[in-house]
């Protein structure tokens, strides 16, 4: 926020540069300041840099460390240069130091260059791109590259995962990621696209808690675009599309890669990849009315997708796909028509049944598939009017503030939906939209949500007024349903018995108080199974001692039951593991300086710890020492983190 600079003696030379003579500089209150430089002279320019001649940095006034020359930024503006670094120790990588430099290219992009140094693994530099020239034109781009000796021949040498039965014979490892978005030129057309290619499986693992690693990287990009990236175990995934759009219709052109990083370097050789990559070219008409008047609205989409696999049946997929949407609005109530189908249409290359999904379909095929369904929803709602609550507008009652108002809504809604069973057996399989899965369904929900109204005092000017807020403390939804395909099934009733009547579930958003929030979701069985599904979440927070955050979710083996009994094979059915996955966060402020965080995220059913981390934070006006654990997976690393705001490195 602030440099100090003083001196025997301080002449003022041409422009905005002046020398100190026996000087010291310090971003600290106070006559003993917790770190200072002294320096025999020091030459300043405002908005430019500060130059130090045989300087020395003291600690309490006491001379630690001296420096011949030394260059500090005195700028308000972004200027080149290095920056703090990143040192630890790590159980899978050694002791590490990562060192920064900074280098900006204009005002609107800049690049930052990495030296990452690690004992058990080598030298590995990255680089990382920034640009926004304009406020939809955005580039994030990363690159890390390795060379490392460690080759893993066997498995029970793989450090990071030794029971994925992969190795991993490559020495030139990298991962290259990013994201842009913006127009092309000066013309009407955009663009958008996310990169994310990596060179095999434990990369991403391995160095996740780096300076450029998974999770900083991960953070970068959702900052800047708002997008994520797969989870570090999942298929990485680049894609983009060109696109223009007009009142109501979009086309867009794109491509979409997906790699599995476990492919190559001594494992299953790339030709026999069965992923799925595409390019897709689409065609959107936005819904709007067809005739003004009229309440009759359309919206539709037509696609043509190539799909293309090393291994397996490849070809192309055509399809329509409009839908007219009749809003009504009768005595009482509301409801919503809709109504639509899909054509689709395949040419694909050869044709070999089987179980493998790869290899299935042939030729030209088609499909129709209508779909239609009807929602019809009303709201009741009282108020409670409270003024006899309100506050009396004076001095004495400034900031002060009172409930005067409650309103509760109910909102009953049901809705039918239906698609029939359509034969896709004999189609190709390039992703979830080959296979549409019979639905008709008949759900009901009854909705309440509570409307606090305060009434609070402030001061307006010379005299005082009030001021209203509104707030929703509680909302509770709860429902079920009935699949009425489910209760004519006879495919697969030989091992899986029918269970027509859906979960019952209850959504909860209760917060009370500033200070209380709980969120509950949860789905029972109705057929004795008890708790199919579950999602709680519960957070205490205090402005001057921290908060605790607590979320406990569980997945039943067989929550999504009747989804997998719409499978047209067999072999297609896969039931989840059951889950309990527990979390917990604190954050504690002890005292005025010092922060306690802790966060950990175990599976409740066989005891294994996803993540744990501690950090301790004291925070003083003119620096920052945290000490870090973090133990993700089979990695623990460790970290001391000296932070000297006013001081750029």
């Amino acid at each position: 926020p602030h440099m100090y600079l003083s001196g025997d003696k301080v002449d003022k030379l041409l422009g905005d540069r002046y020398v100190f003579q026996n000087a010291k500089v310090t971003a600290c209150d106070g006559d003993r300041p917790a770190w200072s430089l002294a320096a025999n002279e020091v030459e300043v320019e405002i908005d430019g840099y500060a130059k130090l001649k045989h300087s020395t940095l003291n600690i309490l006034d006491i001379p630690i460390m001296d420096a011949p020359y030394m260059i500090l930024p005195a700028k308000t503006t972004r200027q080149s240069g290095l920056l703090l670094p990143d040192a630890g120790y790590s159980s899978l990588n050694g002791f590490f130091y990562t060192q920064p430099y900074y280098h900006v290219i204009d005002e609107s992009r800049d690049l930052t260059f990495y030296g990452t140094y690690m004992s058990k693994v080598g030298i590995m530099p990255s680089l990382e791109y920034r640009a926004h020239t304009r406020d939809k034109d955005k580039t994030w781009l990363a690159l890390d590259l390795l060379y490392d000796k460690h080759v893993i021949r066997e498995e029970y040498g793989d450090r990071v995962n030794p029971t994925d039965g992969h190795i991993n014979t490559n020495e030139e490892r990298f991962w290259l990621r990013g994201m842009g978005e913006g127009f092309m030129g000066d013309s009407p057309w955009r663009y958008r696209y996310n990169l994310d290619y990596v060179s095999d499986q434990n990369f991403l693992s391995q160095f996740r808690n780096m300076k450029t690693g998974f999770n900083r990287s991960r953070d970068a990009m959702y900052n800047m675009f708002g997008r994520d990236i797969a989870e570090v175990d999942k298929p990485r995934v680049s894609e983009g599309f060109l696109y223009r759009d007009w009142d109501r219709f979009m086309v867009s052109l794109g491509f979409r890669y997906e790699q599995l990083a476990e492919l190559g370097h001594g494992n299953m050789s790339h030709s026999d990849d069965t992923t799925v990559q595409s390019i897709p070219l689409n065609a959107y008409l936005f819904k709007g009315r067809i005739v003004e008047g009229l309440p009759i609205e359309l919206q539709g989409q037509v696609s043509a997708t190539y799909a293309y696999r090393n291994k397996g049946v490849r070809g192309l997929r055509t399809e329509i796909h409009p839908e007219i949407t009749v809003p009504m609005d009768l005595p009482g109530f509301s409801m919503l028509l809709n109504g639509g189908f899909r054509q689709t249409y395949y040419n694909s290359n050869h044709e070999v049944l089987g179980s493998d999904k790869s290899t299935r379909g042939s030729g030209t095929k088609d499909r129709f598939i209508p779909e239609a369904s009807a929602t019809a929803f009303m709201q009741l709602s009282r108020i409670w009017d409270m003024k006899d609550r309100m506050l009396e507008a004076s001095a004495e009652t400034v900031g002060q503030s009172r409930m005067v108002g409650l309103k509760h809504r109910i909102q009953p809604r049901i809705m039918y939906g239906w698609i029939p069973e359509k034969d896709q057996a004999s189609n190709p399989i390039f992703d979830e939209f080959d296979r549409i899965k019979p639905s008709q369904q008949i759900r009901a929900s009854i909705t309440n949500v509570f409307t606090v109204k305060n009434s609070t005092v402030k001061k307006d000017g010379a005299g005082y007024s009030r001021y209203d807020t509104y707030r929703d403390p509680v909302r509770w939804e709860i429902g079920t349903g009935y699949d009425l395909d489910e209760a004519s099934r006879n495919l697969y009733r030989d091992k899986y018995a029918r269970k027509p009547v859906m979960d019952a579930y209850s959504y909860l958003e209760f917060s009370p108080l500033d200070w209380l929030t709980l969120s509950n979701r949860m789905y029972i069985s109705m057929y004795g199974d008890g708790v199919t599904r579950s999602d709680t979440a519960l957070t205490l927070h205090h402005p001057q001692w921290g908060s605790w955050s607590i979320g406990y979710n569980t997945r039943d083996p067989y929550y999504n039951y009747r989804e997998e009994m719409k499978r047209d094979n067999f072999h297609d059915i896969e039931f989840n593991k059951p889950l309990r996955l527990l979390a917990n966060t604190f954050a504690l402020n002890v005292g005025k300086n010092v922060k306690l965080f802790y966060r950990t995220q175990d599976d409740v059913t066989t005891g294994d710890n996803y993540e744990r981390e501690f950090v301790a934070g004291y925070y003083h006006q003119c620096f920052h020492l945290l000490g870090a654990v973090e133990r993700t997976g089979r990695e623990t690393s460790y970290r001391v983190i000296l932070e000297l705001p006013g001081l750029n490195f």
